[in-house]
């Protein structure tokens, strides 16, 4: 049978003939002419053949070719052996796409410098599905002999997980590239990385029909008695400003009201595969923007991610929590689908991906007004626009923030 790549299809038949594999059961006898080293070994064999049965001229090559070979593999195997490692992240966790920095402390035993050293392994997830090979985490062009060095630099994680998370390599090639020796390094210290986060306008107004039976008391909402004045913040309404506190302070102050304490919202995120890694990629990056904005909002929570449940706690801890649980979703999803239940007399939230593979977050609030027949709210988040523009506007009811501005 032979195997063929999608775009040849559409090619000459020159292209498809050249590109085509006509005998994959053989690969796994010509997979060391991947390496480079395998063709130079071809080279010298050839080069004997000739010196051999033809021309003396032959044995000067394959002395050549196979001087060449002895030293673009002994000094690569030599180089990361001679050196020790330690891979240390500056920050426990990051989010997706922000910088993080990573210091590198190397221990050159040799008399002499070791040139071309990379570390390969530690930060190689990414949202392309397709790329065969991986740019390595860190390349250093000089070691100073004898002594420890210390090298900072700065990597943006593009893709969610626990890194590494696989095993991390010291690798060296030179001086040819002919041959790459590796050697598993035991000293690196590992990094989180969540899911990117785009900020939200203004709060929800979602209560639900229910009153919590615990918490802290009355919430900061839009809807109840005045419990104080602060100063204006992007997203408040242009009623709540108080006019009078404005003029006295020459600066924008609104009046804080309180809200009805908040029964516990039910939140279900679907970890079902998508079409691609990106498409469930950005779903995550949804509910992680969502979830911020609610337990920002000192909303009760009860999150289900697929199997997993999370009742996030408050602070910075349930932030945490929330990160870590969608940072554990498999970046290639499951195959399995959990069933999306009804959580009645609460308000319940529910993030998933539509056909076209945007994400959509379905909005069910038996506390909104019943003059309202949809108790239904289906929002699309187009993956083919901005992202942080969409989710910008998410909250509706902020909408009248420009007129205060």
């Amino acid at each position: 049978m032979s195997i063929a790549p999608d775009a040849s299809k559409a090619s000459s038949w020159l292209v498809r003939a050249l590109t085509t594999d006509f005998c994959p059961w053989a690969n796994r006898f010509v997979y060391w002419l991947k390496e480079p080293v395998g063709w130079f070994v071809l080279a010298t064999a050839a080069s004997v053949m000739i010196g051999a049965f033809l021309a003396p001229i032959g044995w000067t090559l394959a002395a050549a070719l196979a001087a060449v070979i002895l030293v673009g593999m002994v000094w690569p195997w030599v180089a990361v052996r001679a050196v020790s490692c330690r891979l240390t992240p500056e920050v426990d966790c990051v989010h997706e796409g922000d910088r993080c920095h990573l210091a590198l402390s190397v221990r050159n035993v040799l008399p002499m410098p070791v040139w071309g050293l990379a570390v390969e392994g530690f930060l190689d997830r990414v949202c392309d599905e397709g790329m065969a090979t991986h740019p390595p985490t860190a390349a250093l062009a000089y070691v100073r002999p004898w002594a420890v060095s210390t090298y900072r630099f700065g990597v943006q994680p593009e893709l969610r997980g626990h890194y590494p998370d696989g095993v991390t390599s010291l690798t060296c090639s030179f001086p040819f590239g002919i041959w790459t020796a590796r050697r598993r390094m035991g000293d690196v210290l590992r990094v989180t990385v969540w899911p990117k986060v785009y900020p939200i306008t203004g709060q929800t107004a979602l209560t639900g029909r229910r009153r919590a039976e615990t918490g802290d008391g009355n919430r900061i909402g839009r809807c109840g008695d005045i419990v104080g004045v602060r100063e204006y913040r992007l997203g408040d309404a242009a009623k709540q400003v108080n006019w009078v506190a404005t003029a006295r302070a020459d600066r924008l102050i609104v009046s804080e009201r309180s809200g009805p304490e908040c029964p516990r919202i039910h939140v279900v995120i679907s970890d079902q595969a998508g079409s691609s890694r990106a498409e469930l990629a950005d779903r995550i990056r949804v509910a992680a923007s969502l979830m911020a904005n609610l337990h920002r909002s000192s909303i009760p929570l009860r999150i289900r991610i697929g199997n997993r449940q999370v009742i996030p706690r408050v602070g910075r801890d349930g932030f945490v929590q929330i990160m870590n649980a969608l940072t554990d979703v498999p970046i290639d999803g499951v195959d399995q689908v959990a069933r999306i239940g009804r959580a009645d007399g609460h308000t319940m939230i529910a993030i998933d991906s539509d056909a076209d593979g945007n994400p959509r977050v379905s909005i069910s609030d038996p506390g909104r007004n019943h003059r309202v027949k949809a108790e239904h709210d289906d929002r699309v988040i187009r993956r083919d626009l901005a992202l942080d523009d969409q989710l910008l506007a998410l909250w509706t009811e902020v909408r009248d923030a420009n007129l205060v501005a």
